[in-house]
């Protein structure tokens, strides 16, 4: 899969010149559709269910709150963090997050496909029983990510760190690790059999892949 072109201003978007300003007294009306969150701040905010779509969210920050069950379809998010919030159960397609970071997060048994996090960081977010098709994480990194039992299908890193990722029970089909700079498993080394990676990659985890696998490396 080749990485796909991200947005990097708003007047890149297909749909830039129709987007309005959000009004706050809007915030739990359904859909929300070309809006432009800018520069707004939510703490402890429940939107369970929300729709966000062609939508862009700039210099927008989430702390806690609950976004459980939210579907996010064709948006554009820049420079957004979001610290402690509940995401889980989401639905993202065909949308492009960049420069962003995501601390904490629950965003387990969500559905993810043809989205592009691009310069982003992650940090102990929980990805968990997630479907994931076609999706890029391209100069990004991520520390202690978990996808355990996740479904990850043609899901690329090129540029990225991996840093302590969970993979145990995780399902992965054609998923190319190969562009990561960095590769490091906390668990989950049987799920590799699902992956591409490259030659210099295999020497670094060789040691935590025999522990892990139950080898014993000994010279005779």
């Amino acid at each position: 899969m080749t990485t796909r072109p991200v947005p990097t201003t708003l007047s890149d978007l297909p749909y830039a010149e129709e987007l309005r300003p959000f009004d706050r007294d809007q915030l739990h009306m359904d859909p929300h559709e070309v809006v432009h969150f800018d520069g707004e701040r939510f703490e402890a905010i429940n939107l369970t269910g929300a729709r966000f779509i062609e939508s862009a969210f700039t210099d927008t920050h989430w702390d806690g709150g609950v976004l459980r069950r939210c579907r996010f379809t064709e948006v554009w998010m820049h420079k957004v963090r979001m610290a402690g919030t509940d995401t889980a159960e989401c639905t993202w397609l065909d949308s492009h997050i960049v420069a962003s970071m995501f601390a904490g997060t629950a965003s387990f048994n969500s559905e993810v496909q043809r989205v592009v996090f691009s310069s982003c960081k992650l940090s102990g977010v929980n990805f968990r029983a997630t479907r994931m098709v076609d999706v890029v994480f391209q100069d990004c990194v991520l520390t202690d990510v978990d996808f355990g039992q996740a479904s990850l299908t043609r899901v690329t890193f090129p540029g990225s760190s991996l840093r302590g990722l969970h993979l145990a029970k995780a399902a992965l089909h054609e998923v190319d690790l190969r562009g990561a700079t960095e590769l490091d498993l906390a668990s989950g080394f049987e799920s590799l059999s699902g992956a591409v990676i490259g030659q210099a990659q295999l020497l670094a985890i060789a040691p935590a892949l025999a522990a892990n696998t139950g080898i014993t490396v000994r010279d005779a």
